[in-house]
């Protein structure tokens, strides 16, 4: 075999060799970002899931769907039972008002919720009887 020869076989080798190296390495990145991934997805808290979990009844429920209602956020059926419907309607509530948007019933939400059924209420009785 000439030195040319045994060139391009070595060279051919050396190829081979790195090709391999890096579809290891290729292999080991991405497993290692799929695993990264993960993890970020794990640590990322799950809003609806505290949301639904909350300690609220069901009148302070049934009192935040009627207030939805009048500010035509939430359609749904006035039930006092906490669903995702129900938690995606306080949740364009809470952006409409500039407070944090997590569905959750805070204090400052349900003051914020009753001003608008108060709002709802004066002017229902403000209108004349044939006008209701």
């Amino acid at each position: 075999m000439g030195y040319a020869s045994r060139a391009r076989s070595m060279l051919l080798v050396a190829s081979v060799l790195s090709a391999a190296v890096l579809v290891a390495c290729q292999s080991d990145t991405e497993a290692r970002a799929r695993e990264a991934a993960e993890k970020i997805k794990e640590s990322i808290p799950d809003v609806h899931a505290r949301a639904l979990s909350q300690p609220v009844t069901e009148e302070e429920v049934r009192e935040a769907q009627l207030a939805l209602r009048e500010v035509k956020e939430y359609l749904g059926e006035v039930n006092g039972k906490l669903d995702t419907i129900t938690i995606n309607a306080i949740q364009a509530f809470q952006r409409s008002r500039g407070l944090r948007d997590d569905g959750i019933l805070t204090e400052r939400t349900k003051r914020e919720l009753r001003k608008v059924l108060e709002q709802a209420r004066s002017s229902e009785a403000a209108r004349p009887p044939e006008a209701r």
